[in-house]
């Protein structure tokens, strides 16, 4: 009875404040105001539990012994053990030596002589910490001191040094991560790299997040022989349906360098924005419409070719091209119709000015959806565009473009053929306004007017047959558009009249011109499926199109595509055009991949011989990869893309991974042509080789250093 007693007794009156303190155990003895307990004793704290092989209570104290096999657990957070420990309850401190903590959402684990822990800080003596295995880490990080913070689940190492394999690797004067996935300021991992020519790298971001809705990430960097930078991102979330993002940078060149790479310019800078909103006119104006409204702006701005190229450290993730297009859409979409607005702007970064790029500012669209008529044997939709064609210099223009096709159509022989009749109705405008160009003479621009009616009958089916395991499916068409009547003013009639608006020409005013001469035109297509248990295993397009006109007959490119899954491991695509005038394909693309989990590997080549401008342009393009899981930890990649045509090596790779659960450590070798903006002659381009290493701690995470060799 008396044992009894003494774990009511402990487990009922111990109470500090609002906080209730329970310690069961199957042997308890007492002296005085200090009771003793074993027997597999427990200690309920708050939202700890405490375990170990005695424990001992002080009623005048209010503090707690525990010797042996300590273990405290916090609930879905960190396991902590040692071999003492003393909790004061009143002043809700707790004293550990040796200690050692594991948490349980990151995997860190962290062991020290001993440990101070007031409330939700704990103070750390020298020790060590790691994502790996505790009894032989792979890595490690030791420290001289050390806090961790429960409740806002950050830990800061004082004089950390990064062991290896028992190697000191780096040193820290200060290393401070968090424990937890909560989005929090402060600095991110830093990136470094080395360049015979431009020096040694240093980029180092600076992430903060100050609200929930939205975040920004500065990105310092600095070139020792070329010049330094910034280059920062702004990311917001600012209704349920939107999101949206803003990008800007700058870099200003050591006047040395920019001289010895005859660089067009000494400073590059610009600025990028994106955005998108699934329901503007609901949330921004409380509208009550029932259709659906929608915004899209992707645009973007830069001095030069080199604002790409500085993004990141890693030039082969930066995506760079000669012209840049920004858009801006909106549109609102109702049961029967349509409404949009769309801005396309074109940058060149070739030329040392684009004001004489015509730009579409804006142009307005509306459809009527299609509408049935007789029980769906007739079908009647339209559309109407409006466009403001504009640039700085020269001349601009204002586009009206309406289409009306109407379609009867009825099935034949019990629903094997399906046969149509389209007329489709064409109307275009055009107007001029502005200034023309210097040297242009006479009037080019008169206002325009061209109206056409086309007629189109149309004969298709779709036959089905199934097998004992395969279905398939064999879609045969064939249609007959003629050119009817054709009407011509103005504008239209002049360069019609002339036939000066060819492909190739340089005449100014026939950049407005997009008519082409009307032709009767027969086409064929037939597509294939085949399908396996509802899977696609081949789908097979042909197509050919026989053009009548004036100068009599000719064929149409024969093209072909075919999309064949092999094996579930291999799978074959291939598109063909092949030209009857000239006997020869002229465009080819085949891909051949094999995937099998272990093995990842493709290839692809590219062909093309068109003519333009009456000359042939030909193109042979090969690009490689491959992959190789060797084991669990280890895996081998490379690619490789050639120019044929050029023989020039567009860019090759080889490397590879070494993944652990606590460790990522990985080589590659990357040759790559980047393009840049000279004196010379506008563009220009440059060798770049690269060595990347990556080291990863899980979960902390890591670096990358990248050296840079440049011909």
């Amino acid at each position: 009875m008396r044992k009894f007693y003494w774990i009511s007794l402990i487990a009922s009156t111990v109470l500090l404040g609002d906080e209730h303190v329970e310690l069961y155990g199957t042997t308890a003895d007492t002296n005085g105001s200090i009771a003793t307990v074993t027997g597999n004793p427990v200690v309920l704290y708050k939202d700890q539990i405490l375990s170990a092989d005695t424990f001992t209570y002080d009623r005048n104290t209010s503090i707690i012994e525990a010797k042996g096999s300590v273990n405290i657990f916090k609930a879905n957070q960190f396991h902590a053990m040692s071999d003492y420990s003393r909790v004061d309850l009143a002043n809700d401190t707790r004293y550990s030596k040796p200690y050692y903590i594991f948490d349980q959402e990151s995997g860190l684990w962290i062991n020290t002589a001993e440990a101070q822990t007031c409330k939700n800080d704990i103070d750390l003596a020298s020790g060590a910490l790691s994502g790996c295995d505790s009894q032989d880490p792979l890595w490690k990080i030791r420290f001289s001191s050390a806090d961790y913070n429960t409740d806002n689940m950050w830990v800061n190492l004082y004089n950390a040094r990064l062991v290896i394999n028992d190697l000191p690797v780096f040193y820290l004067p200060y290393f401070g991560y968090p424990t937890d996935k909560t989005r929090r300021s402060g600095l991110l991992i830093p990136t470094f790299g080395w360049s015979n020519t431009q020096g040694f790298h240093y980029e180092q971001p600076i992430y903060f997040a100050p609200q929930n809705w939205w975040d920004a990430e500065l990105r310092p960097q600095i070139w020792t022989s070329r010049g330094e930078g910034m280059y920062g991102d702004i990311r917001f979330v600012d209704t349920p349906s939107s999101q949206g993002s803003i990008t800007a940078g700058y870099f200003k060149e050591q006047s040395k360098y920019a001289t010895e790479n005859d660089l067009a310019n000494f400073k590059h800078y610009g600025y990028g924005v994106k955005y998108q909103h699934k329901a503007p006119l609901r949330e921004w104006f409380d509208t009550k419409l029932e259709g659906e409204s929608g915004l899209y702006i992707n645009g973007s701005w830069m001095n030069d070719v080199d604002y790409l190229n500085l993004q990141h450290s890693d030039e082969t993730l930066n995506t760079t091209a000669n012209q840049i297009m920004s858009r801006l859409n909106t549109y609102y979409s109702s049961e029967d119709n349509y409404f949009g607005m769309y801005i396309k702007h074109y940058q060149y970064l070739d030329k040392a000015s684009n004001a004489q790029t015509i730009q579409t500012l804006p142009s307005f669209h509306y459809h009527r959806y299609l509408e049935s008529f007789f029980a769906d044997h007739l079908l009647i939709n339209a559309d109407a565009t409006a466009t403001n064609f504009y640039r700085p210099e020269g001349k601009n223009a204002v586009q009206g473009d309406f289409t009306v096709p109407m379609t009867l159509q009825t099935a034949l022989f019990d629903e094997y053929l399906d046969l149509s009749y389209t007329a489709t109705a064409r109307s275009k405008v055009i107007g001029f306004y502005g200034n023309e160009l210097p040297g242009e003479t006479g009037n080019l621009y008169n206002q325009g007017l061209y109206a056409s009616l086309d007629h189109t009958v149309s004969l298709s089916s779709t036959l089905i047959h199934p097998y004992d395991t395969m279905t398939h499916v064999i879609t045969p068409s064939i249609s007959y558009s003629a050119s009817g009547n054709r009407y011509y003013h103005g504008y239209y009639d002049t360069y019609r009249t002339n036939g000066e608006c060819i492909v190739g020409s340089t005449n100014p005013a026939c950049e407005f011109y997009t008519l082409n001469e009307p032709s009767d035109t027969l086409s064929f297509g037939v597509n294939n499926y085949l399908f396996e248990e509802n899977k696609q295993l081949l789908v097979d397009r042909l197509s050919q199109n026989f053009r009548y006109d004036k100068q009599g007959s000719y064929y149409g490119e024969l093209q072909n595509e075919l999309e064949w899954e092999i094996s579930s491991a291999v799978s074959y695509y291939n598109q063909t055009a092949f030209n009857h005038d000239r006997n020869r394909i002229t465009k080819e693309q085949n891909t051949l991949r094999y995937n099998d989990g272990i093995v990842t590997a493709g290839v692809s080549h590219y062909y093309s011989d068109e003519l333009r401008n009456n000359s042939p342009m030909y193109a042979s393009y090969w690009t490689a990869d491959a992959a190789y899981q060797y084991n669990h930890d280890y895996r081998i990649f490379g690619l490789i893309a050639y120019d044929y045509h050029e023989n020039l090596l567009k860019r090759s790779e080889i490397g590879f991974l070494h993944t652990q659960r606590c460790l990522d450590f990985g080589i590659r070798y990357v040759q790559n042509r980047r393009p840049l903006l000279t004196n010379a002659n506008g563009a220009d381009s440059v060798d770049n080789s690269y060595i990347f290493i990556t080291i990863i701690l899980k979960p902390i995470g890591g670096s990358e250093f990248n050296y840079k060799l440049t011909n």
